[in-house]
This record gives C-alpha cells, sequence and structure tokens, in this order.
C-alpha cells in the first residue's frame, strides 16, 4: 500500500510538528483539532484540510496519526460518536502517538483487527523542537 493521503487528529506540541514535515514533504493532510485551533489555522495555512470528525478524517486518508494525550482520548476517537471504529475501511492504517496503557492499546488493536484496520502503537521520543525539525 502507498500511503498518499495522511490525517492528524491532534496538532498540539507534538501533532503540529509531525503535521507540518507531512504536507511539507507532500502528502495530502486532513487535520482534525483536538484541543487548540491555533497549530490546526497554521497547517490550514500550510495546505492541509480540514475533517470535522474522526470519521471524516478516516473516510480520505490511508493513514491516521493519533496524537493525543492518552488511551481515554483515543478510546473517544475510536469509539465515540463518529468515531475511527466506524470508518471501516480495511487497509486502514491508524497510528496511535499518545501516552497509551498497553492494555486497552491491544484491544482496541484487536477491535480494529476485525474490520480489516491496523491499529500500531507508534511511542514518541523528543520533544515539540525535534517534532518540528522533523527528527
Amino acid at each position: 500500500m502507498t500511503i498518499t493521503k495522511v490525517g492528524l487528529i491532534g496538532a498540539g506540541l507534538m501533532g503540529h510538528g509531525i503535521g507540518k514535515n507531512i504536507v511539507t514533504k507532500g502528502y495530502a493532510l486532513k487535520v482534525m483539532a483536538h484541543r487548540n485551533r491555533a497549530p490546526v489555522e497554521s497547517l490550514l495555512a500550510l495546505g492541509a484540510t480540514e475533517g470535522a470528525t474522526p470519521a471524516e478524517i478516516a473516510a480520505g486518508c490511508d493513514l491516521v496519526i493519533l496524537c493525543v494525550t492518552g488511551s481515554p482520548q483515543v478510546e473517544s476517537i475510536i469509539y465515540g460518536e463518529h468515531g475511527l471504529a466506524f470508518a471501516e475501511r480495511p487497509g486502514l492504517i491508524i497510528a496511535d502517538c499518545s501516552t497509551a496503557e498497553p492494555h486497552a492499546t491491544i484491544r482496541i488493536a484487536a477491535d480494529l483487527a476485525k474490520h480489516g484496520v491496523h491499529f500500531l502503537d507508534t511511542p514518541l521520543t523528543r520533544t515539540p523542537r525535534e517534532a518540528e525539525a522533523g527528527k
């Protein structure tokens, strides 16, 4: 699978740098605000588009990156109203960069696998400065 369209949910301190590097490297980026609008506006100015719900983000993307606080927020994005679990896009890859609880990650991955969706635990290292620099 070639990834050309990327979704980002959670464009905060780390997510903004991730999103900036995705869009400036030529990938289509669709972003959804988690808390703060300023980083989203910055990404829109670079050429990203915006989606209103997790399911809308998933509908047009090959890969969705979650960069939110932790497992409770991830579960809300996955299972909540208009969540990623309802997108049911076989082949979709969801990369979770949050500080996740292992039991929640295992459960979510198993639930999504039933629909052909790949859920990856992708922990982050370093700081927002390195995220902005693409490191």
